[in-house]
This record gives structure tokens, C-alpha cells and sequence, in this order.
């Protein structure tokens, strides 16, 4: 049991890891198609990929279209939180300094361990509140934000990560309960009709612009399954760490893409970032065996 708990907590750190790699890239395509795209569009892109590809693999699977009667309530409450969360985020992002955006919603591993704690009674140990801290501390030695944005849209920003917080711990909630291809569908199910609802003014995007609607949803397809599959494998506190994972990929893609120059403090940072997730990661193999 102890080894199959250990092996669980290895392969939820993992697939957090690939989660973050593709939401870094969904990021990029967000912020670039922002300056023409409305947000309600880039929202009904990102879930709209997810949608058929959380459909397909419930068909491929056989598995049942509906969630259990007991199982609707979190299911619907977690279509909620993370549509909300997802419209916060790319709101922020394109209003106001993406450092600024990013640190703040780099917040929702404080709030996925605090709500996995109050929802679902997870128990969290000090080393994890330590390593959370110090990876926070980290994050912001590499995006160094300049906190000059609007307080509107960096409290909007907050509000993401509490969100994205809440969605992660009623994930937690639904393990063993209901299938990853199911609770994503329906997620993507409510963001998609919802985001066209609320469309006010709906824009034509060019070639590049498709290419780029078509990039935040797939990567956001990809982000999404592997988070799922990792808190379903694993408890949230013990890997929700791992999404700091995602400020490096970030950083690296700047440098690439933008010319940006990685200095001393961005490599503090991520020093300081995997060694947080390293300690958390010792430690909990450590205690358990």
C-alpha cells in the first residue's frame, strides 16, 4: 500500500509537471491574441478543443455520459470555479503587466492545499506550507513583478487563483468517483455555452489568429487532462507544489521566443522553486517510508 500511495504521488508530481509545460504554452498564444481577440472568445477557444477531445476519449473508453446523482453537485460547482477562474486569468493577463498576473495567480497552490484541507479534510504538514513559501518566494525572484498594474485587474488576478484553487480541490473530491475524461467535459461543456452567451461583440480572427485560438485550446486540453489525472492520482497538498513547475517553462519560453535575458535573480528564483518541490518531495517519500 505504501508503495502504491508513493508511486501515486510520483505520477500526480509528473503529470503536474506536463500540466504546467502546456498551460505555459497556452499563455503565450493568450497574451499574443490578446491585443484583437475578446476574452470571451479566447475562453470559448480554450474549452472548445477540450471539448472534443474529453468527448472522444469518453466514447473510445465507453464510458457513461453522466456523472452519478451524488456527484453532480461537485461536478457543477467545479464547471464554476474554474470557468470563473479561466475568465479572471485571461482577463488579467491581458490587462495588465503579465509578471504582475502571473505572480498573483501562481497563488492558487496556497488555495488548492487550504480548500483541500477545509472541503475534503486533506492534511497538510509544515514541510508543505514551508515548501509552498519558499516556492512563492521563487516566483517572484523570477517574473519580478513590478506591481504598478491597476488594482482592478490584480485583484481580479487574485481572484483567479482562488478559483482555480477551489477547482482543484473538488477535483481531489471526485477521486475515484468519476471518470477525467467526464469531469473535463463537462467543465468545458458549461465554458463553452456560457462564453457564447456572454459574447458581446464577436471578432473575425485572421489566419494567425486562428492558428493561435487553436494553440490555447489544445494546450489548455492538454493542461487540463494532465492536472486532472494528477489530482485524481494524488492528494492535492502533496502535489499542488509542482505547478511552480510552470514559472520556469514560462521564463524559458520569454527567453526563447522574445530574446529576454535570464539575470542573477531569475536564477535564484528557480533555484529556489525546485528546491521547494524537491523538499516536498523528500519528505513525504521519506515519511512514508
Amino acid at each position: 500500500m505504501i508503495n502504491d500511495s508513493n508511486n501515486n504521488i510520483k505520477l500526480g508530481s509528473l503529470f503536474i509537471i506536463f500540466s504546467a509545460l502546456s498551460f505555459s504554452i497556452m499563455e503565450i498564444a493568450v497574451k499574443i491574441s490578446g491585443s484583437n481577440i475578446p476574452v470571451m472568445e479566447q475562453v470559448f477557444a480554450r474549452n472548445f478543443v477540450t471539448l472534443f477531445i474529453s468527448a472522444f476519449i469518453m466514447i473510445k473508453n465507453k464510458e457513461k455520459p453522466f456523472p452519478d446523482k451524488k456527484n453532480v453537485v461537485s461536478i457543477m460547482c467545479r464547471s464554476v470555479s474554474g470557468y470563473l477562474g479561466i475568465i479572471c486569468y485571461f482577463y488579467a493577463t491581458n490587462n495588465m503587466v503579465l509578471a504582475d498576473a502571473s505572480v498573483l495567480k501562481k497563488t492558487s497552490p496556497f488555495w488548492s492545499s487550504f480548500f483541500a484541507f477545509l472541503l475534503i479534510k486533506e492534511k497538510i504538514l509544515k514541510v508543505q506550507w514551508l515548501g509552498m513559501t519558499v516556492a512563492a518566494i521563487g516566483s517572484v525572484f523570477i517574473i519580478k513583478p513590478t506591481m504598478n498594474s491597476n488594482i482592478f485587474p490584480a485583484l481580479i488576478a487574485l481572484s483567479a487563483a482562488m478559483f482555480a484553487g477551489i477547482s482543484y480541490a473538488i477535483i481531489g473530491s471526485l477521486k475515484g468517483k468519476e471518470s477525467n475524461a467526464l469531469i473535463i467535459f463537462y467543465f468545458s461543456l458549461f465554458s463553452c455555452l456560457f462564453s457564447l452567451f456572454f459574447i458581446k461583440s464577436f471578432v473575425i480572427p485572421n489566419l494567425f489568429e486562428i492558428l493561435l485560438l487553436l494553440l490555447i485550446g489544445i494546450f489548455a486540453g492538454f493542461g487540463q487532462l494532465f492536472l486532472t489525472v494528477a489530482y485524481k492520482k494524488a492528494p492535492v497538498s502533496a502535489v499542488s507544489i509542482y505547478n511552480y513547475t510552470g514559472v520556469i517553462f514560462s521564463y524559458i519560453f520569454s527567453v526563447f521566443m522574445f530574446k529576454e535575458i535570464i539575470d542573477i535573480y531569475s536564477i535564484i528564483g528557480m533555484i529556489l522553486t525546485i528546491s521547494a518541490a524537491l523538499l516536498v518531495y523528500f519528505y513525504k517519500n521519506k515519511i512514508k517510508n
